[in-house]
């Protein structure tokens, strides 16, 4: 079975703190976009598309915007609820809110726009507090554009940089609801990659309890909802990966008997079961092509003075045959053909 790093659900957070300082400089000041467009460069950061994720998905950013739908508005506090608990993440919502910007509009007409959306949609005293809220990520940003730090420090110092200048800018309070949730997650993944050297001789039942303690811990209030949003599929690969020497030591059936204990756990029986027979239908296809390797290669060995042709069409009765079908058999031969080929460009 093919197995994802056990990091993939926390590298996440490793992509996301890296794509957003860098964009939070890129993002620019007007001043810098209007010097671009007036030079006739096409300047990306004026495009409110700019997101620090990538080209999301217009669904991802709907659901990102979601406390500040009208019909769902919330108060302050419950959006400082949300933020404690990692429920929104509010660099995510300035982005969100950002691709409703005129595409023309440099960064500081965005953000005056966004503003203004806050001063139409709440009232005094909430309207004040989430004003701020908005105004101090702004300064934060404003001063990221201008940090300079050398192309070849480590992404570790970096990151301690970038802390220390939103905790200087920031202060604690503001510091821990925009970023909070990020650095437990960045925090996580390096916990989590110790944690996966220290604990090589615990039992599989300890490694599995001790990882999830660490991982309660470490992520503190923010852990219900970042587990909430992250893939069952990734947790059952996870908790494979922590039991890799239990499966080194199982049979094939007990192995089968504990992979299907497991995928009942993470994806209910149905899905489970459904999963138990793909592997078999695999299994069985794999020993079916190991067959008919075996006698192919005896069939040559046997006939070698056969013609060409004649060999390929007694080949390829014999894959129908072994294999089962007209189609699995035409598959086989496409896919040995394209190995050939690749083969022959080394």
């Amino acid at each position: 079975m093919d197995k994802k790093n056990i990091f993939i659900i926390t590298g996440i957070a490793l992509v996301f703190a890296i794509s957003v300082f860098f964009l939070a400089r890129s993002f620019g000041s007007s001043e810098d976009s209007k010097t671009n467009t007036e030079s006739g460069e096409m300047n990306e950061n004026s495009n409110p598309n700019l997101n620090p994720l990538g080209n999301a998905s217009s669904e991802f950013w709907d659901e990102a915007l979601s406390p500040f739908r009208e019909e769902e508005k919330k108060s302050y506090l419950e959006i400082l609820s949300d933020l404690q608990s990692g429920k929104i993440n509010f660099v995510w919502e300035v982005w969100a809110l950002r691709r409703k910007c005129d595409k023309n509009y440099t960064a500081d007409q965005c953000n005056a726009v966004l503003l203004a959306y806050v001063d139409a949609n709440y009232d005094s005293p909430d309207k004040e507090k989430i004003r701020d809220l908005f105004e101090s990520y702004f300064k934060y940003e404003a001063a990221m554009h201008r940090l300079e730090i050398p192309y070849t420090t480590s992404f570790e110092d970096k990151y301690e940089i970038l802390k220390s200048q939103r905790k200087q800018i920031l202060g604690d309070e503001k510091h821990d609801l925009i970023f909070g949730m990020e650095e437990s997650q960045v925090n996580f993944m390096e916990g989590s990659r110790n944690f996966i050297v220290s604990s090589k001789n615990m039992s599989p039942e300890e490694r599995v309890r001790k990882y999830q303690e660490l991982k309660k811990k470490t992520y503190g209030s923010y852990y219900d909802s970042v587990v909430s949003r992250e893939d069952k599929f990734d947790h059952y690969q996870t908790e494979i990966e922590l039991r890799e020497k239990e499966f080194q030591n199982l049979g094939p059936e007990d192995k089968e008997k504990k992979l299907n204990t497991l995928e009942v756990k993470y994806f209910g029986k149905e899905r489970a079961a459904a999963m138990a027979k793909d592997r078999k239908e695999e299994a069985d296809a794999k020993l079916r092509i190991s067959e008919y390797e075996k006698q192919e290669k005896e069939f040559l060995n046997q006939n070698a003075s056969m013609s060409a042709s004649e060999k390929e069409r007694k080949l390829k009765d014999l894959r129908i045959r072994v294999l089962g079908s007209e189609e699995e058999a035409d598959a086989y031969a496409r896919r040995a053909q394209f190995e050939k080929e690749t083969q022959q460009l080394h």
